[in-house]
């Protein structure tokens, strides 16, 4: 179904099950390396994301190299997941958390989202975040991507930053939605982020309306 790989800081027998079953129903690989940051830096599959099995969040956080989250997708799979530990979660740059005694289809489901570009967080959380952030972007960073992009990519902002998912925009632009996908990286290079998500955190709903 895509093209990409699955990595893992903690490569218990019972974390690789989890992580093997899942790269399984997605025909994602498992990356086994035990140098994780090398392997991630130098992997070339056009997906990539690393599963964090954690016990303890504000210890995690400090062990783990925060280099890796310059690029990727990170999901957390934690034994405790409180609403505040969410919101951590979300400052530091993970795209998914869930609770350890998730089902694996609520896993393999916000795995599929979080490939498609998603963030998967409670709504109490979100509207937490979003409450406590200033989400209006400075005029500066409008205007340099509006001069920046083209109309159709323009439109693409208009609408992922509405909701819609690629698929939605594939439809209403009557385009296919690897070509969506194409301009969703150019905008990422234009506005200088790296994700779906930071993309709509930046620059809100409604963005060109």
């Amino acid at each position: 179904m895509y093209d990409g790989e699955l990595f893992t800081h903690n490569q218990s027998s019972k974390n690789l099950i989890i992580v093997r079953s899942a790269a399984g129903l997605l025909n994602l690989s498992v990356n086994n390396d035990k140098n994780l940051t090398q392997a991630w830096f130098n992997t070339t599959s056009n997906t990539k994301i690393l599963i964090h099995f954690i016990d303890c969040i504000s210890s995690h956080l400090q062990q783990v190299e925060y280099s890796l989250f310059k690029s990727g997708t990170h999901i957390a799979i934690c034994s405790k997941l409180t609403v505040e530990d969410e919101l951590l979660l979300i400052e530091y740059g993970f795209n998914a958390a869930l609770p350890s005694n998730e089902s694996s289809y609520n896993l393999l489901k916000k795995l599929t989202n979080v490939i498609e570009g998603n963030l998967c967080f409670s709504n109490e959380a979100f509207s937490r975040f979003i409450l406590s952030t200033n989400r209006a972007p400075l005029k500066k960073e409008r205007l340099s991507l509006i001069s920046s992009t083209t109309r159709k990519e323009q439109e693409v902002i208009n609408l992922v930053c509405n909701g819609m998912s690629n698929e939605q925009v594939a439809n209403k632009l009557h385009v296919s939605i690897n070509t969506i996908k194409m301009h969703l990286q150019n905008i990422y290079k234009k506005a200088h982020i790296n994700n779906r998500g930071q993309l709509l955190l930046t620059y809100g709903q409604g963005y060109l309306n």
